[in-house]
């Protein structure tokens, strides 16, 4: 019986971010990379008298400078402390390439090992030796992380028209970055955009707008509202620029690219651009106020679990890797489920096999009198019933209606406590192949090798929730060689 994983739990922001790519798709644009490193040159190609203020948002991307190492005798004595047989001529050779950017940096240490002979230790201790390495501050360079998609988009329109000649429709996902003097509920430093052109000439502005409002319904949003802006941006044409809202809270921004910026680029047919913030749809979408709770939810959302999402969570923390380890697990549970009511002392073989290149040979038992082979909570199943996890007997008709009710309107994992205990005997008899192992009373979880996550835990606590997997469990397992 070996775990079955079941499907992963995917995040709501990759699940939008898929709906979105469809809606795109389906209505006939096709899907590009916009450029994620924009030289500042195009901020201001694009926004003219603004770019300064644009570029405030802006991350500078900065990188450390190769350090120019020399070696003086003091150094080359401190080098040959270190290994008497370091060629030394080779040592600047590798310095002089690491230098001019013929070895990255994360390969330096590989190089030093390979041609000088040494042990990687002793490299590394090479590096420590020189402070050139340690002192070097980054030096900003004129390259920028896309704060809009719109600062990409020029770029890829620029080469578009070598290639394609209007009309086209494009649209982009991705993410984009503001240098937010701080993160808070409607604030992130990094976040996801949708955003798309349509390039044709003769387009017009109404033309836009309706489009628009065809995509965005598709999302689920109707009673949309155009409203112009009063300052336009300045890569859109003036008067052309527009929010626009759902039911009273803005959602998306629409218009038609200012023909001066499209004049630095070469471009000479109008562009029309729509663009929206995916963090800000799902918020709306799903009724919630702080953008960090859809984004990082590990991190600031208050967790809400489905009785299958946390199902799904619970795994075992121990199984065997090995084909025989597995045979072990299914060996442990047929006899242990054949003999489980036999009077002890009692021992029944269970597996013979060789595991490790050992041969083995592999018991249940019991050899204290007066008891069953297993103990009353060894065949115990876990069910999830409203946000709380139990570990209930499958006879609840000896217990009281609170049981009943978990077992007749919970759900059942298929997880039990012997085939917890069986994997856990398997993988230590796969790395340890001691002679004793046991599980005997259990109090928590890991007793009896559930794991249920932290992020679980944090759930059950924060909602008042119940965990209740313990009991006298008590299955023996004997390994003779």
């Amino acid at each position: 019986m070996n775990e079955d994983k079941g499907d992963g739990i995917s995040h709501p922001l990759q699940d939008l971010v898929q709906e979105v790519r469809k809606i795109f798709l389906v209505n006939g644009f096709n899907e590009v990379e916009n450029p994620l490193f924009i030289p500042e040159e195009d901020v201001y190609k694009q926004y003219g008298f603004e770019a300064p203020v644009v570029l405030d948002r802006c991350y500078y991307l900065a990188g450390l400078p190769r350090p120019d190492i020399g070696l003086s005798h003091d150094e080359v004595a401190a080098v040959k402390k270190i290994d008497s047989r370091i060629d030394i001529s080779i040592l600047k050779k590798i310095f002089r390439s690491y230098r001019e950017g013929l070895i990255e940096g994360d390969d330096l240490v590989e190089r030093m090992v390979k041609q000088l002979n040494i042990k990687e230790g002793d490299a590394v201790m090479l590096i420590e030796l020189f402070p050139a390495f340690k002192e070097i501050t980054a030096e900003a360079s004129k390259l920028t992380l896309r704060s809009h998609m719109t600062a990409g988009w020029f770029l890829t329109l620029e080469s578009y028209k070598e290639l394609y000649e209007p009309p086209y429709s494009l649209f982009s996902v991705g993410l984009r970055f503001r240098r937010e003097q701080k993160v808070d509920a409607t604030h992130l430093r990094a976040h996801y955009g949708a955003s798309c052109v349509l390039v044709k000439e003769g387009f017009t502005l109404k033309e836009g707008m309706k489009l628009s409002s065809q995509l965005l319904e598709m999302l689920g949003f109707d009673n949309l509202d155009f409203v112009k802006k009063t300052a336009t941006s300045n890569y859109y044409e003036k008067n052309t620029e527009y929010e626009i809202f759902s039911d009273g809270i803005e959602i998306a921004d629409c218009g038609l690219y200012s023909s001066d910026a499209l004049r630095n680029y070469g471009l000479e047919y109008p562009v029309f651009n729509l663009g929206f913030g995916l963090e800000r749809i799902l918020m709306l979408r799903d009724g919630v106020s702080d953008i960090r709770e859809v984004v990082y939810p590990q991190f600031y959302g208050r967790l809400n679990f489905s009785d299958e999402e946390i199902a799904k969570r619970i795994r075992y923390r121990f199984i065997p890797e090995t084909d025989e380890g597995r045979e072990l697990v299914e060996a442990i549970i047929n006899v242990a489920l054949k003999n489980a009511q036999a009077d002890s002392p009692c021992e029944f073989p269970v597996w013979e096999g060789v595991v490790g290149g050992v041969k083995l040979n592999v018991y249940i038992v019991e050899r204290e009198s007066g008891k069953k082979l297993l103990g009353p909570a060894a065949l115990n199943e876990v069910y999830v019933c409203e946000g709380g996890i139990y570990g209930i007997p499958g006879d609840v008709n000896k217990f009281d209606n609170k049981i009943e009710k978990i077992h007749d309107g919970g759900l059942n994992t298929k997880k039990t406590f012997l085939e917890a205990a069986a994997n856990l005997f398997a993988y230590k008899i796969e790395n340890e192949t001691k002679q004793k192992m046991q599980v005997g009373m259990v109090k928590r979880p890991a007793d009896i090798n559930i794991e249920i996550d932290k992020t679980l835990r944090r759930y059950i606590t924060s909602h008042n929730k119940k965990m209740s997997i313990k009991g006298p469990v008590f299955i023996s397992i004997e390994v003779k060689k």
